[in-house]
């Protein structure tokens, strides 16, 4: 017998590390490739792993609520000599994370020629930093003495969320404003029974073809612009905020669009988001009008170069064409955009134009139901 050792593998875009819920297999068991072994946790979905091999389970490396890292030993096999290693590219796990290479990027150091301090090798971000002659305090390392505090301990979800948004925040960004008269909108959202977001996501979507830089991303020092529109959809759930993807929304109805945003919100919030489900958004949108705030500046959802977010619609005292004030339902549309991608006029022409499509009638009557 021969013992093979299966690494945590990488299950999404920039994941570092994924907390154990169950294991469905114990040491001593006998089982089959493909068999489910583990569920686990990350900030994008719960997942289960199947087994790359056929044998025993000889040693699982960490228990139910420990979190372990991309790379880092999962669980242990007795395998049949000259068995066929099923997980080869898992085998010693990936050098270093996406988030750990980008870190070297950034910092100018060349990733192979880092040695690693993590499990089996793994280089983690204190060796590229030691690498660049930088450090970085961790806050949590020291707690403030004799301080009347509770300590909340942060899971992988908090900790994934903190990175991308502090990766957001380095990004140069700007938002700007503009008041919706949403006279309109309300009335067709009141015939389709359904919520403004589907017909404020149907209507970002088709605006896209008119300004394509709102569906693109700085990449390397050249502008990507995606040519499909899929729309991330910030939820609130118990775990943290979350983004699934509404995948090729310029292409739907609004009847459509409204039932993969509830099917998503359902999804996010049970946990049970595919991968499939929270990768590849060009464009996000927040609806920050759900929990009552009239405004907001939206962090960017890296990559994408753009976040509109829906404030609360509520009665405002608005100028009408004939220069009469009256009390009408209106919001507050928020566009922040990634400046190495989008110049501030160009920003604004787009958030004009799709402010004027949601005050046209004709306009909102055209989308296809």
């Amino acid at each position: 017998m021969a013992e093979q050792v299966f690494m945590l593998p990488d299950l999404g875009e920039g994941l570092e590390e994924a907390d154990i819920v169950s294991w469905l297999v114990a040491e001593g068991d006998r089982v089959v490739l493909n068999q489910p072994l583990v569920e686990v946790e990350t900030t994008k979905a719960t997942v289960e792993i199947p087994s790359p091999f056929a044998g025993t389970i000889a040693k699982l490396h960490a228990g139910a609520g420990d979190a372990v890292a991309v790379g880092a030993p999962l669980v242990s096999f007795d395998v049949a000599d000259g068995a066929a290693d099923a997980a080869a590219g898992n085998r010693g796990g990936p050098t270093a994370t996406p988030a750990v290479r980008k870190l070297a990027k950034d910092l100018g150091v060349e990733i192979a020629g880092v040695s690693g301090t993590g499990p089996g090798g793994r280089i983690n971000a204190d060796d590229v930093r030691a690498a660049a002659g930088t450090t970085a305090p961790n806050a949590l390392d020291a707690e403030p003495a004799g301080a009347d505090v509770d300590r909340i301990e942060v899971s992988s979800v908090r900790r994934t969320i903190a990175k991308r948004l502090e990766r957001a925040a380095a990004t140069p960004h700007v938002t700007t404003f503009r008041t919706v008269d949403c006279t309109e909108l309300e009335r067709l959202r009141r015939e389709l029974d359904t919520s403004p977001l589907p017909i404020v996501v149907a209507t970002l979507s088709r605006t896209v073809a008119a300004h394509p830089l709102l569906n693109a991303e700085w990449s390397d020092g050249a502008i990507l612009v995606h040519r499909s529109v899929h729309v991330g959809i910030a939820v609130d759930t118990e775990r943290g905020l979350v983004v699934p993807v509404l995948r090729d929304a310029a292409d739907e109805a609004i009847g459509a669009v409204a039932a993969e945003i509830a099917r998503l919100a359902d999804a996010a919030r049970a946990g049970d988001l595919k991968p499939d489900d929270v990768s590849g958004a060009t464009i996000s949108m927040s609806n920050t009008g759900s929990y009552g705030s009239e405004a907001g500046t939206p962090l960017l959802n890296p990559p994408n170069a753009v976040t509109i977010a829906l404030g609360a619609i509520r009665p405002r005292a608005l100028v009408t064409a004939g220069g009469a004030v009256e009390a009408r339902p209106a919001c507050t549309l928020s566009l922040t955009f990634d400046h190495r991608v989008l110049d501030g006029a160009v920003a604004g022409r787009a958030l004009t134009d799709l402010v004027d499509r949601l005050q046209d009638a004709d306009a909102l009557h055209r989308l296809p139901r």
